[in-house]
């Protein structure tokens, strides 16, 4: 009896715990809705990065969730959480808290032109300071990303009840802000 309970213990576990349709092929990465992505990177200016979340959250995120093919997003940041140690966040040489201080690492098996070096070229040494916010949002496909531009300003009066959205960005938000731009990616699945 104890053998059939345990069969039957795993097969309740399978069927509660594996997803609708899964199957072993499935894919590993994250489910990603949409085609695209859009990835900000903001250096936003000292003191004010408690201001620089809630804006983006509470002034921004709206706007975005009112243009059509927008399919969410998250915010990250190379900041450490408060409180921490830096050993709290200490993941090693090859995974620092944002980009490395040295752009040379070992790394076993990395290749050069067909030459084994076992160093990686960690090219994002190179924009250490640059940064310190990601914003990062999805887009259901090519269509929807190419309107988010012409779309924003209706979307922001359509929240904001406000008519002139580049300059009350260009005020308020770009001006807290010492760089800012955006880089397009394509999700593969």
């Amino acid at each position: 009896m104890t053998n059939r309970l345990f069969r039957l213990a795993v097969v309740l576990v399978a069927l509660v715990c594996l997803p609708a349709g899964a199957d072993e092929h499935a894919s590993g990465f994250p489910a990603v809705a949409g085609d695209y992505y859009v990835v900000e990177r903001m250096l936003v200016k000292p003191g004010k990065e408690a201001w620089f979340e809630t804006y983006w959250k509470e002034t921004l995120l709206p706007v975005f969730e009112k243009i059509d093919g927008f399919e969410g997003g998250f915010m990250a940041t190379v900041i450490p959480a408060g409180g921490l140690k830096p050993a709290d966040y200490d993941f090693g040489p090859l995974l620092p808290l944002g980009p490395p201080d040295q752009a040379f690492l070992p790394h076993g098996g990395i290749q050069l032109n067909g030459v084994q070096t076992d160093v990686q070229i960690n090219f994002d040494s190179v924009m250490r300071g640059t940064y310190n916010y990601k914003v990062i949002h999805f887009w259901r496909d090519a269509k929807s990303l190419q309107a988010l531009v012409p779309q924003f300003a209706n979307a922001w009066k359509e929240v904001h009840g406000d008519d002139d959205a580049w300059g009350i960005l260009t005020r308020d938000y770009f001006s807290n802000l010492e760089n800012h731009w955006d880089l397009v990616f394509r999700v593969i699945r």
